[in-house]
């Protein structure tokens, strides 16, 4: 953990940080706007689980059963793109983080934890697509937890950043007006 610390905050640097994010954000852009239209129209407008604070098996059920055989391949392929984005963005808001914040502070690596979060939902959701239609309610339980696990991390790493991005913003105002006088 200490060697992941070292390494963001060595990299942590405007330049890195912004184009990483770049990428996630293209990658996000590209699920929201190609596939999930997509993985809606095979779904019959079930929400994909990936967009819920947490879900049951009945739920899974019913949504595997509406994709049917070629949607749930769709849905494989998106879950492929969304490896991506939990990665990429991941990392780039880790980096965003200690560009920000400037010291080594355990909760820069919060994104990443919940990069993780978000990758260990889609593995799950893998391998319950691969029982269906055999699926139980103990696969379905942990792969909602990753799923409310991800949903509250977002959460609280939207604060984090949104309160460092102010508190910079604050910093070079206060710089500036005082350098002024």
């Amino acid at each position: 953990m200490k060697k992941l610390l070292d390494f963001l905050f060595k990299k942590g640097k405007y330049k890195i940080a912004i184009p990483t994010l770049i990428v996630g954000f293209i990658l996000q852009s590209i699920l929201i706007n190609i596939y999930l239209p997509e993985f809606l129209i095979h779904s019959n407008n079930i929400k994909n689980p990936d967009q819920l604070f947490s879900y049951n098996l009945e739920y899974i059920k019913t949504l595997y059963q509406a994709l049917g055989i070629e949607g749930r391949a769709f849905y494989v392929e998106m879950l492929g793109i969304d490896f991506l984005f939990a990665a990429i963005s991941g990392v780039g808001y880790s980096l965003l983080l200690a560009t920000l914040i400037k010291e080594r502070r355990w909760y820069i690596l919060m994104p990443i934890i919940l990069a993780i979060s978000d990758i260990l939902e889609n593995i799950s959701q893998l391998f319950l697509m691969s029982l269906f239609p055999d699926i139980n309610f103990f696969v379905t339980g942990i792969s909602s937890l990753f799923s409310s696990t991800k949903m509250t991390l977002s959460i609280i790493c939207v604060a984090l950043i949104l309160f460092f991005i102010a508190k910079t913003i604050y910093l070079w105002a206060a710089t500036t007006i005082t350098h002024r006088k």
